[in-house]
């Protein structure tokens, strides 16, 4: 029988314990905000695991490592699309490793991937009985109970080290007067290698990304710094995860907003036309999305509704920098389209009154978002097609 709940109320330790004490087969499925987390059991013992987290992307954690480079991971990606072979037997393939590297590197790869859940204090988590992971790499059994302990001695450690060490934001700098003294500075090799990516430039947040170790090294790595005295707090900068979280609510928002606007607009053009209106739709989004790459990540129904399922996915694979621009572009210009559509069979006057009540539609969504709606521009051209 399966089971359901929140970590806030059963920890990770908790469930796992239960599982491994019920000698329980089937698969745990973990969620918190965007980050989804699969563990695969056999009889109480972990036998898979996976994360659509990218930190947690074998391909990242290799490259990270050092253990491939960027060209070795383009020469595996292209034998992969050409032979539909998975990461781990292309590496053997084109004798990066062989077969005893590769199943050690999966195996440590699935244990990152479990050991990041013990951190989680929130989100939501699933158990399906006798269900299990769909995988060509099932690992040799993990004691589950091993893991237990390991994972709850590194949430200790991580609650000291943390406590110790400043914010992410928190900018780091090397104190000169420190290292002028080398003969008495030994550093082992994970110090030294976390001292080489503090700059006076670089946040906590950012030199974790750039670490080939975890989190726990790194941050053992910084904590035996700090408190040697060999590097020390010189600022404070924008959260990169805080900054990337703020930009997807935005291109969530918009979405909303505009689907919203749009189905109203959708609704008069299909009440006058009927199927010709959903006609005329379907052609002036053909005709817009020629100028706006964008949109082609966009579906049409049968009945002219746009469908965003995907979309948001999709499109973070466009260059960050411009992601937001390029969406707000493309929507207000099929919108602008939209209208001028509408105002042609019903006129000036009435066009305004249903762009109105789309508005008013709107007003739920937006409510407390349109500054942040401003900071990116996205309010700027949606008052611009609207004239609100």
């Amino acid at each position: 029988m399966g089971f359901q709940g929140n970590l806030d109320s059963v920890s990770f330790a908790d469930i796992l314990q239960l599982l491994a004490m019920g000698k329980k087969t089937g698969t745990l499925y973990l969620e918190r905000g965007d980050t989804c987390k699969e563990v695969s059991f056999k009889s109480g013992s972990i036998i898979w695991a996976s994360s659509n987290d990218e930190n947690d992307m074998l391909e990242n954690q290799l490259l990270k490592q050092g253990k491939i480079d960027k060209d070795d991971l383009a020469k595996a990606k292209e034998i992969m699309r050409l032979t539909n072979r998975n990461l781990p037997s292309t590496l053997v393939f084109l004798g990066l490793f062989n077969k005893e590297e590769v199943s050690d590197i999966i195996l440590n790869h699935v244990e990152s991937i479990i050991f990041g859940i013990f951190g989680w204090d929130e989100g939501r988590f699933v158990f399906k009985d006798n269900e299990l992971a769909d995988s060509l790499h099932i690992i040799n059994a993990l004691n589950t109970m091993n893991i237990l302990m390991e994972g709850t001695r590194r949430i200790d450690e991580w609650s000291k080290i943390r406590g110790a060490l400043p914010t992410d934001n928190t900018v780091l700098k090397v104190v000169q007067s420190a290292m002028e003294d080398k003969e008495e500075i030994r550093l082992t090799s994970l110090e030294a290698q976390i001292l080489s990516l503090v700059d006076g430039e670089r946040s906590i947040e950012e030199i974790m990304e750039r670490s080939p170790h975890g989190e726990l090294d790194t941050s053992r790595g910084l904590y035996s710094l700090k408190m040697a005295g060999i590097i020390r707090k010189v600022g404070v900068k924008e959260s990169r995860k805080a900054s990337i979280s703020e930009k997807k609510e935005v291109l969530q928002l918009m979405v909303k907003v505009y689907d919203i606007v749009i189905d109203v607009i959708r609704e008069v053009l299909t009440q006058k036309l009927g199927n010709a209106g959903v006609k005329r739709i379907q052609k002036n989004f053909e005709t817009i999305k020629k100028d706006y790459g964008i949109l082609a990540h966009i579906n049409i129904t049968d009945d002219g509704k746009l469908d965003f399922v995907n979309f948001i996915t999709m499109i973070e694979k466009l260059p960050e920098s411009s992601r937001i621009h390029e969406v707000s572009s493309g929507l207000s210009a099929f919108l602008e389209l939209l209208i001028e559509s509408v105002k042609s069979i019903v006129g000036g006057r009435q066009k305004k009154q249903i762009i109105s009540q789309a508005i008013s539609k709107t007003e739920e969504v937006m409510t407390g978002k349109i500054e942040l709606m401003k900071k990116y521009g996205v309010y700027s051209d949606l008052n611009r097609t609207l004239k609100i």
